[in-house]
């Protein structure tokens, strides 16, 4: 297992040194390796995003069936499952892809702790580790990582030089903290009924998150924030392409009704209704004919 993961350790550092030969930022490479990394997990989190949408339309059914077995707790649950497998929904959806995530966040931890370790030395890939460790080749004991006045292997906690020293780092942190919250305003903004166990988790995490970050490694932080943008940005297209939480598919996903056909024209025949002719249809009287009294009063004058 330890070879296991040494190996992860070592593949980091030569994808970190390989985009660096790109482009020679070390905040860069790491915003590089966490879009690779987010692209790979990328079928797992849309289909948890689909399962999501999913519960949430589905909850008045749940609550009817807890409503109706709520005597009955082994009824409910097999109800529960029935009705999930029915309707395709995981409800553990939502956990799979931060259990996906955990070995990249352990092996990016230890891969920046002691990068000089992982990192090329040899060739092209090799300029990372020089301009890391300024050009010693033999030993490096404290390697930099320069990105906007931060050394991405350092922690905000572990930073000793005064306010102005440490503001870059603690200004990550907040970039963390806030992003979190954002994330999961978007998720909590369109359920109609939402939990309040997940509500409380959603304002928990953010904080549990800043916590963390200020006494691991800058880089992991800055991986952190741009995963942040990336979920939040795969959310929005999640809800535009199959709605969003709470509201009904978009009519793109509905099948469309074809109009009713119209039957043939029917021509009433004149006279049908009274309203034509000299008589009706049945029998009754329809409207005198035009110049029919001037004829009679003709005929009369005749007489005369």
């Amino acid at each position: 297992m330890g070879d296991l993961f040494r190996s992860i350790q070592d593949g980091m550092g030569w994808l970190l040194a390989l985009f660096y030969s790109v482009v020679p930022n070390a905040g860069l490479a790491i915003v590089m390796l966490t879009v690779i990394v987010r692209l790979a997990l990328f079928p797992l989190t849309a289909k948890q995003a689909k399962s999501m949408i999913a519960m949430q339309r589905a909850q008045p059914e749940i609550k009817r069936l807890q409503a109706k077995y709520k005597h009955d707790r082994q009824q409910l649950n097999e109800e529960l499952m029935k009705f999930y497998r029915e309707h395709k929904i995981n409800p553990l959806g939502g956990c799979l892809p931060l259990v996906a995530q955990m070995p990249v966040f352990i092996a990016l931890y230890q891969t920046l702790r002691h990068i000089e370790d992982h990192l090329p030395r040899t060739g092209r890939l090799g300029e990372f580790y020089r301009t890391a460790c300024a050009g010693e080749l033999e030993e490096c004991a404290k390697p930099v990582l320069k990105f906007f006045g931060m050394n991405l292997a350092r922690s905000a906690s572990s930073v000793g030089g005064g306010f102005i020293e440490a503001l870059p780092y603690f200004f990550l942190v907040g970039l963390v903290v806030g992003s979190a919250f954002l994330q999961q305003w978007q998720t909590m903004r369109y359920q109609t009924a939402p939990n309040p166990q997940m509500q409380v988790i959603a304002r928990i995490m953010p904080v549990f998150f800043g916590l963390i970050s200020i006494s691991i490694p800058a880089g992991v932080v800055l991986y952190f924030f741009t995963s942040n943008l990336w979920q939040m940005g795969q959310q929005e297209l999640v809800y535009r392409a199959y709605g969003a939480p709470g509201a009904p598919p978009p009519k793109s996903a509905e099948k469309a009704v074809p109009p009713p056909e119209a039957g043939p024209r029917v021509t009433p025949k004149p006279g049908a209704d009274g309203a034509t002719g000299a008589r009706g249809g049945d029998g009754a009287p329809g409207r005198p004919k035009p110049g029919s009294a001037s004829r009679r009063r003709t005929n009369r004058k005749r007489k005369r």
